[in-house]
């Protein structure tokens, strides 16, 4: 009896510690690209035509929030992620430049807008505010 319970507790801690580092690691590594797909709200084209800017609505019992991702034809991108809001307004600046809300990215290298990441991991939109962002402006 004694060997059970001992194990019990063992067995206790050890899920304990799973549950917290996995909690820990998706608290700070956030990936842009797994996003849940929503309603297409809208869709604009570059002014070449090569790329499409795609405009998403996400409803869930949280909250609302809406995802952009940019088509190539061949690939789709994730760039934008803003949670607490419906519509947004969206256009291509030139053929390698996108305004989502005022945010204004370069889809032509590493450039995304995650309300998610900033300087601290409770505080939304903080990604604005953080210099090591380049291009977004609001």
């Amino acid at each position: 009896m004694k060997n059970a319970l001992r194990i019990f507790y063992i067995l206790a801690a050890v899920t304990v510690l799973f549950n917290t580092a996995f909690a820990i690691k998706d608290g700070i590594f956030y990936d842009i690209n797994k996003l849940p797909t929503g309603v297409l709200k809208g869709s604009v084209t570059s002014p070449d035509g090569s790329k499409t800017l795609n405009i998403y609505e996400i409803n869930n019992s949280v909250g609302s929030a809406v995802r952009a991702e940019i088509s190539d034809g061949k690939t789709l991108r994730n760039v934008y992620w803003q949670t607490d809001i419906k519509d947004v307004k969206f256009s291509f600046v030139n053929n390698n430049v996108i305004s989502v809300d005022k945010v204004v990215l370069d889809i032509t290298g590493a450039d995304v807008y995650d309300c998610r990441r900033g300087v601290s991991l409770f505080q939304e939109g903080s990604l604005l505010d953080s210099p090591s962002v380049k291009g977004n402006k609001k």
